[in-house]
């Protein structure tokens, strides 16, 4: 069975964050360890969550516009990985349950 990819979210912050100067997060959970990283912009953002996904391959990086909308996605590693972790595979339907 493939590994379980970890999926990095950038998407904007809430509205107490913005108010703080933060208008952008990286979000993901690492294992058992939930990650919430602040950022002021998009780009530093998503650098960020690259250079993770990079460090903690089979992974994905998704983009969401500031209206929540994915805007765009890498993945980095095996992309057979399964992003759900029920052994199923692009275009496979069913899998492991």
């Amino acid at each position: 069975m493939a590994a379980k990819r970890t999926v990095y979210h950038v998407e904007p912050s809430g509205e107490r964050a913005a108010a703080a100067g933060v208008k952008w997060q990286v979000e993901a959970r690492e294992g058992r360890r939930l990650l919430h990283e602040p950022h002021r912009t998009q780009q530093e953002a998503i650098a960020a969550a690259r250079q993770r996904a990079k460090e903690h391959t089979p992974a994905q990086v998704v983009v969401h516009a500031r209206d929540g909308h994915i805007r765009t996605a890498y993945i980095y590693g095996d992309t057979l990985a399964s992003p759900d972790g029920r052994g199923r595979r692009p275009g496979q339907r069913g899998g492991v349950f």
